[in-house]
């Protein structure tokens, strides 16, 4: 969800405008900044002053609301920190022009400014068995190397039998986010992190932009083993597409390939019809709270929550970014669209409430 991308701020003002709401939802966790860290133009990191503790993985992202209008509007922002070195949580933002959420933070938000969230989620992530890997490769284009930031972290610092070698892609070194703490690793991890630097700013067309014939000779790729090496992808769709289609094409497990979306929020899924569009229902136990609901096509599991005025985790509504995650104990689901799940995840018995639906009778599931 997930990349130093989408948010929504509550300043100081807002929140003597709407008293309740947030403010009175046990399930939602008051953030206030505690520090601002601006990287370069348009570019800054928001560091949030410890009080109520948010539990998290490198490489995941925060869902933060916004009630200040009509409707509840929820972003999300990749999380640079990393637990691992007990780092204060902290995301970094991009702004972009005709975006509501990153202009007020790059051009409003103060020290002392709060937020509410609802936590974590995300499931570009290190795997549980992450020491049977030997090599990990992390492809990062511009303000998507945020989330890669905290895993870079968290795997050079807490596991050095694994290589890491980064591609960072950018127009140029002045534009380089963490250009300067990114080459002091190298020289503390010699042996174990190399990066490669592509600016499209390169004399050398070839070497500007990342393509299939750069990208097989940077990854090497007769050198490693297929089933211990892991790939991390964010970017741009293209970007992304064009890198994975080549490891998969050069015989690369999918499932050692992980992708987060780079603004999930701004895009809709293509609408796809289900095998099964009879009415059923929807058995949920919610934080160890259970609640029993109808759902009608065409409305998906969390359309039909949100009618219940049930507080379920969702940010993109759209498949993309895996907020709205949940387990399926019993029943058959079918989502219209997943990008973020796994074959493994779906095998556990992970769905996506936010494009789920029944499938030929009643459904039990449950989110932590």
């Amino acid at each position: 969800m997930p990349a130093g991308m989408h948010l929504g701020i509550l300043t100081k003002s807002h929140a003597v405008m709407n008293p309740s709401g947030l403010n009175s939802n046990p399930s939602y966790k008051k953030l206030v900044i505690e520090n601002i860290r601006e990287e370069m133009a348009g570019f800054k990191t928001f560091i949030f002053a410890p009080g109520h503790k948010i539990e998290y993985q490198a490489g995941q992202f925060i869902t933060l609301l916004d009630n200040s209008g009509l409707k509840e509007i929820r972003r999300s922002y990749s999380i640079l920190s990393s637990p691992a070195l007990e780092e204060p949580l902290s995301i970094s933002v991009k702004r972009i022009d005709n975006g509501y959420f990153s202009r007020n933070l790059i051009d409003r938000a103060k020290i002392g400014d709060h937020f509410f969230t609802t936590g974590s989620a995300g499931f570009f992530r290190l795997p549980d068995n992450i020491k049977l890997y030997a090599n990990i490769f992390f492809f990062a284009a511009g303000s998507g190397i945020v989330p890669i930031f905290s895993l870079l972290k968290t795997v050079l610092n807490s596991f050095p039998g694994i290589s890491v070698h980064l591609i960072y892609s950018n127009q140029s070194k002045e534009s380089t986010a963490f250009y300067d703490e990114l080459r002091n690793w190298v020289s503390r991890f010699p042996k174990r992190f190399h990066i490669d630097f592509i600016f499209s700013s390169f004399p050398a067309l070839s070497k500007a932009r990342l393509n299939r014939e750069l990208l097989l000779e940077l990854v090497n790729i007769g050198r490693f083993d297929h089933k211990k090496s892991l790939f991390y992808v964010c970017g741009p769709d293209n970007y992304m597409r064009m890198i994975i289609f080549n490891l998969k094409e050069e015989g690369f497990p999918e499932e050692n390939i992980r992708k987060e979306d780079f603004n999930p929020g701004n895009k809709k899924s293509v609408p796809r019809t289900p095998p099964d569009k009879n009415d059923y229902r929807v058995h949920l136990e919610l934080r160890g709270i259970s609640y029993d609901f109808p759902v009608k096509y065409p409305d998906s599991i969390l359309q039909s929550a949100k009618k219940q005025k049930l507080e379920l985790p969702y940010s993109c509504e759209t498949g993309k970014c895996g907020s709205c995650a949940a387990i399926c104990l019993s029943g058959k689901l079918w989502l219209s669209n997943n990008e973020v799940l796994t074959e493994m995840d779906l095998a556990k018995g992970l769905i996506l409430t936010c494009t789920g639906h029944p499938q030929y009778g009643n459904v039990s599931l449950k989110i932590d």
